[in-house]
């Protein structure tokens, strides 16, 4: 129930207003009276009413005079002027004032009961404003970050068009305008023995990951106040860092992203005791070209993942990484392949090749010979400890480096490593002897029928066979013809296809039926190995 204050000199007004208005039907209540503009200014401060009805001309204090006192008291108060006929200075001053309710004298009951029912919806709609008001500024921090996450997931999977995105929206959000953005693309991978635990441990371990992250990023770029970072979870298990940098040093950038993926990396494996993974697209010059740079990261995390480079790729250097050139030049690199491809035979071929070049052309010191041979060394050990972790290799390390100090001349010391070399080749085809690949081949297909529509991690599928990862992507290639992740592209689209032609699918559901949670990235491979795009195969 409202309440009015009235205020006349007259008493038989005020006992007209009392008796003759319906102001129990109009759920108002009368709070007070009052006979001049000083007693009603009192009343007000002592009575707090929600509506005023005043005359113009009184003693002590006039009507215009107690609004404007009130007015600077309760600015938003709503006042109804009483004044008689004519007086069109008193409206004018009235209005000054804020006083929209000027009713001439005498007034019906009707009219005054009309005015009342105005008041009372103006000040419900006032009040529901200022309640609205009140819980947006209670839930106006908590929900930006959930505005501002829903933008950067559309700019993630839609494309936009420079100048798309109002100034206004992102000022709103509390985001930037950048002169340069970047994708991150962070995967980690569920363990196998997680799948038979509980659905809780995961998600504490995709906690423990994202608050890592988040720490890293916070501590790593608390002071450079002109780079903005965000962090979304894209999907089970991939969670997108999106840098945004509000002047153009595409360098600066570059390296912040870089050493942000390392550490993190680094951490999760550390503390989680789970394998992460990081893409990282390029540097684009606007907000439009973010989505390619996301892209661009899921890309090279998809495919130099499976090269068991390291964790961290970045998109400018993922074919580097993919070729695996090392320090001694191509012969030492055929002589590394060989040996991740578990090819002895070809190792054997790109050791005589190398021992022929060190006789042939030998190198301008013996501490240089010295250094390509504890290089050969290295690979032999990396090999085996990859390869037969539980079997004691042929020789040690310090042995190596105690015998290697023997010989001063190039030949004695080409002979030497020649039959070391020889011993380890025989000891490791006598270990992988009768192990046929074609079975580890066959299994990863297998796994790819089974889980093609889940999240497929080659590193994993790797663990599981017990073998490396880099020597199962090349023995995979070597047996089929293509490597793995074309391999598992055109399996999901031919699955995609069966599915389209059904005509029973949408191509987003179509998308996330075949393991692509993206499906603008789901189009994009599509095309890529159909020449068309998936509404072409759909049956009208």
């Amino acid at each position: 129930m409202k309440s009015i204050l009235l205020v006349d000199d007259e008493q038989h007004t005020l006992d007209s207003l009392m008796h003759h208005v319906a102001w129990e039907s109009l759920n108002v209540r009368i709070a007070g009276t009052a006979g001049n503009g000083k007693e009603a200014l009192e009343k007000y401060r002592e009575l707090k009413p929600d509506m005023i009805m005043t005359d113009v001309y009184m003693p002590e204090m006039d009507g215009i005079e107690l609004v404007q006192a009130i007015r600077r008291e309760n600015p938003s108060i709503p006042v109804i002027i009483l004044s008689g006929y004519g007086e069109f200075e008193n409206a004018r001053r009235a209005m000054k004032w804020g006083v929209n309710h000027f009713l001439l004298k005498p007034a019906g009951v009707p009219e005054i009961e009309a005015v009342i029912r105005e008041l009372i919806q103006e000040l419900d709609v006032s009040e529901q404003k200022q309640r609205l008001e009140e819980q947006y500024k209670r839930e106006i921090d908590r929900m930006i970050p959930f505005m501002r996450e829903k933008l950067l997931h559309e700019m993630l999977t839609s494309r936009y068009q420079p100048g798309n995105i109002p100034a206004e929206r992102l000022q709103y959000l509390n985001m930037p305008n950048p002169e340069e953005v970047l994708a991150v693309s962070l995967q980690i991978h569920r363990p196998a023995f997680l799948a038979k635990l509980s659905e809780r441990d995961w998600q504490l371990l995709k906690f423990g990951a994202d608050n890592i992250v988040r720490e890293l990023a916070e501590e790593e770029f608390r002071g450079n106040p002109s780079l903005n970072w965000y962090i979304l979870e894209y999907t089970d298990g991939l969670l997108v860092i999106v840098l945004f940098h509000r002047i153009r040093e595409e360098e600066t950038l570059y390296s912040a992203a870089e050493r942000l993926s390392e550490k993190a990396t680094e951490k999760i494996r550390t503390y989680l005791k789970i394998d992460a993974f990081a893409g990282i697209g390029t540097v684009r010059s606007s907000l439009a070209g973010l989505l390619d740079s996301f892209l661009e990261s899921r890309e090279v995390l998809e495919t130099a993942e499976f090269q068991g480079a390291g964790q961290v790729y970045p998109f400018r250097e993922w074919g580097r990484l993919r070729s695996g050139v090392d320090q001694y030049g191509p012969l030492l690199k055929c002589w590394n392949e060989s040996l991740n491809l578990r090819d002895m035979e070809k190792a054997r071929r790109s050791w005589e090749r190398i021992r022929e070049h060190l006789l042939r052309e030998s190198p301008p010191s013996l501490s240089e010979t010295q250094t390509i041979c504890v290089g050969i060394m290295s690979s032999l050990m990396y090999f085996w400890n990859e390869q037969f972790p539980l079997i004691p290799p042929p020789h040690t390390m310090s042995r190596f480096l105690e015998e290697i100090q023997k010989y001063y001349t190039l030949a004695d010391l080409v002979g030497w490593l020649d039959s070391w070399v020889g011993e380890w080749l025989r000891a490791g085809s006598q270990e992988l002897f009768g192990k046929k690949g074609n079975r580890l081949v066959e299994s990863v297909k297998q796994y790819v029928e089974e889980h093609y529509r889940e999240d497929i991690s080659f590193s994993a599928i790797a663990r599981e066979l017990f073998v490396h990862p880099k020597y199962l992507s090349q023995l995979f290639k070597r047996v089929t013809g293509e490597n793995f992740v074309n391999y598992l592209n055109k399996f999901r689209i031919q699955k995609a296809i069966d599915y389209l032609q059904t005509g029973e699918h949408m191509v987003y559901e179509v998308s996330e039926m075949v393991g692509y949670k993206n499906p603008t990235y789901f189009s994009q491979v599509f095309k890529m190995i159909t020449g068309k795009s998936p509404s072409e195969f759909i049956k009208p």
